[in-house]
């Protein structure tokens, strides 16, 4: 044996990869509901993107105090198994 565990993937990238996709997917259902209906849900599109833009903000808040604190990236990263 090696000596290096396999770890998984950082559950803040695994956060990350969640938003983009549902970002994507909304965006590609607005666009849809666009070209049928002729109309846009500006309310929901503001705060569904809004709700996306504070998360990506929570993590890197995260990510900028872990730095500052000293800790070394992935040293106590929870990761998603």
């Amino acid at each position: 044996m090696s000596g290096k565990r396999s770890r998984g993937p950082k559950t803040s990238n695994v956060i990350l990869l969640a938003l983009g996709l549902f970002a994507f997917s909304f965006i590609v259902a607005m666009t849809a509901i666009f070209c049928v209906k002729g109309a846009v849900p500006d309310t929901l599109i503001q705060y569904t993107l809004g709700a996306g833009g504070v998360e990506a903000l929570l993590l890197a808040g995260i990510k900028v105090s872990k730095v500052l604190t000293g800790d070394k990236p992935g040293e106590r990263e929870d990761t998603y198994e």
